[in-house]
């Protein structure tokens, strides 16, 4: 299936699959947190190590508590800025009252809010979303469907066409540091006005 239907996807994602979906930078492999299953799924198509952590797609700062991430006031500029965050992973804290069951083990996360309305549709019908690249492990992302299903270890389950997508993969901003910092330049270079410098 090739089509964007953010419906369909939802209920692709909900009954345990693998989506292969567009984001603001480059496509990316996506499953519901609740059905581990499918996160599983995610390792094997990529061939990546279990030891490697997925990124959350969030479709609002309420999802934030949904998933117990702390929110330090350092990061509300940046989050409050939609021309940039959606190039952007935050790396939050992890309150361990708060947290659910799919993150029990981990103290922090990388959280994406992407700004693309195909994917906030989707996360409006799912909730929160495990994510990364959709590529295989050590390679770079691919930019078309054809060049990533060539490239994975299986199919996903349920494919979005969104064309040719040449962006590069997103800053990672960790505000559980102290002070918070850069971890990685991507599709964000410049973030001089928040403090944090440039590529």
């Amino acid at each position: 299936m090739a089509e964007r239907d953010p419906k369909a996807a939802a209920s692709a994602l909900l009954a345990g699959g693998v989506a292969l979906l567009p984001t603001d930078t480059v496509y990316g492999l996506v499953a519901h947190p609740e059905q581990p299953l499918a996160a599983r799924r995610i390792f094997q198509l990529k061939r990546r190590p279990d030891a490697l952590r997925l990124q959350v797609l969030a479709g609002s700062l309420a999802d934030l508590g949904r998933i117990g991430a702390r929110l330090p006031p350092a990061a509300e500029a940046l989050l409050s800025n939609d021309a940039i965050k959606g190039g952007i992973t935050f790396i939050f804290a992890l309150d361990p009252a708060l947290r659910p069951e799919w993150l029990e083990d981990r103290d922090e996360v990388g959280v994406r809010f992407p700004a693309d309305t195909f994917i906030q549709n989707v996360i409006s019908e799912t909730g929160p979303l495990y994510a990364t690249s959709a590529n295989a492990h050590g390679k770079p992302p691919g930019k078309t469907v054809a060049d990533i299903l060539a490239d994975l270890d299986g199919a996903p389950d349920y494919v979005a066409d969104g064309g040719r997508l040449v962006g590069v993969n997103s800053t990672v901003v960790n505000f559980n540091a102290d002070p918070p910092r850069v971890e990685r330049w991507g599709a964000v270079d410049d973030l001089t006005a928040y403090g944090l410098g440039h590529a």
